[in-house]
C-alpha cells in the first residue's frame, strides 16, 4: 500500500470533475450512499475532499449534510494500492471539521461493504441500527381498504407539504430533505398521497426497473399513526403495480421500526438475506 509524503488535501470543485470521474470508475474500495444522486451531483456541495499523491487524485470522501442536521457519507472512494485506512485519516478530519461550521452534530453511515466498518469503528463510530431489505413475490395483492380518505397521485406541488410531513415522522438521522425528495420523486414509478379533506395524511413513493418494483419512502403523520393510513398506501401500490404485470416489489427499513415490519410482514413480504449495517458519531460541539 502507498503513503506517499507527496500529499494535499482540497475541497472538490468543478475544475475536479473529470479526475472524480476517473476515480470512481477505477477505485479499489468504495463506498456509495443509496441514493438517488449521484456522486458526481454532489461536487458542488461541502464537504466534498479529495487527497492527491502529487497531482493524482487518490482519494475523495462527501458527506454534505442532508437532511440539515445530519451527515450521511455519500460517497469515500480509494485508488488502488492505497490504503482506505490512510486515505480515510487524511480526509476525514478535514470533512467532520467542515460539517461542524454548519451546526451539524451527527455523522452516519449505511454500510454498503465490511471493509469500512473497522475504519469507522476506529474514529469513533458505533453501529446503532441495521437497515434490512424484504421481498414480495407473485402473490396475488390484497383487497384494497381504505379506512378514511382517498388516496391521490403526488404533484410536484405536493413536495412542501410532504416534506413537512416526513420530518414530522422520523428522527433526524432518517429525514428527507425537500431536495431529496424532488429527486425521488422525479425517479418515482408510482408516487402517491392518502388525504382527508385536503389534509395529506401519508405518502408513498415507489421506483421499478427490469428487476422489479421498490417501495423506497413511506411516511404517515405522528397522529394518524396507527389508524391503517401505512397499510393502505402499501395496499394500494402493491395493485398498482400488480396489475402494470409487476409481481416482485422489494423494501426496507430499519430493524428497530417494528410498526413498518409489521405492515409489510402482515401484507406478505419477507426478509431477505440483504442487511446493511448503520454506524454513527456524535461529533463535537
Amino acid at each position: 500500500m502507498v503513503t506517499s509524503k507527496h500529499w494535499s488535501i482540497k475541497q472538490v470543485d468543478l475544475s475536479d470533475r473529470a479526475s472524480i470521474s476517473a476515480l470512481l470508475s477505477t477505485a479499489r474500495w468504495q463506498h456509495q450512499h443509496f441514493d438517488w444522486v449521484s456522486a458526481l451531483d454532489l461536487i458542488n456541495e461541502s464537504p466534498f475532499v479529495a487527497a492527491l499523491d502529487r497531482d493524482l487524485v487518490v482519494g475523495c470522501l462527501a458527506c454534505p449534510p442532508d437532511p440539515p442536521r445530519v451527515a450521511w457519507l455519500r460517497i469515500f472512494s480509494v485508488a488502488a494500492d492505497y490504503s482506505p485506512a490512510f486515505i480515510w485519516d487524511q480526509l476525514w478530519p478535514k470533512a467532520a471539521a467542515a460539517v461542524s461550521t454548519k451546526n451539524v452534530r451527527q455523522a452516519a453511515v449505511l454500510l454498503s461493504g465490511d471493509w469500512l466498518a473497522p475504519i469507522l469503528k476506529g474514529c469513533g463510530f458505533e453501529h446503532t441500527n441495521d437497515v434490512i431489505f424484504l421481498e414480495r413475490r407473485g402473490e396475488a395483492p390484497p383487497t384494497p381498504l381504505l379506512p378514511l380518505g382517498s388516496i391521490r397521485t403526488m404533484l410536484p406541488e405536493d413536495i412542501e407539504a410532504i416534506t413537512e410531513l416526513d420530518q414530522s415522522a422520523f428522527k433526524d438521522i432518517w429525514q428527507y430533505s425537500a431536495e431529496t425528495l424532488r429527486q425521488a420523486y422525479k425517479h418515482a414509478a408510482v408516487a402517491t398521497i392518502i388525504e382527508h379533506k385536503d389534509e395529506p395524511l401519508g405518502y408513498q413513493i415507489s421506483t421499478a426497473s427490469i428487476y422489479g418494483a421498490h417501495l423506497a419512502r413511506l411516511a404517515v403523520a405522528p397522529q394518524w399513526q396507527g389508524r391503517g393510513f401505512g397499510t393502505a398506501l402499501v395496499v394500494d401500490v402493491i395493485n398498482r403495480f400488480f396489475h402494470q404485470g409487476v409481481l416482485k416489489i422489494s423494501v426496507n427499513t430499519q430493524t428497530d421500526n417494528e410498526q413498518s415490519l409489521q405492515i409489510y410482514r402482515k401484507l406478505g413480504f419477507r426478509d431477505s438475506s440483504s442487511r446493511h449495517p448503520v454506524y454513527q458519531l456524535q461529533l463535537d460541539g
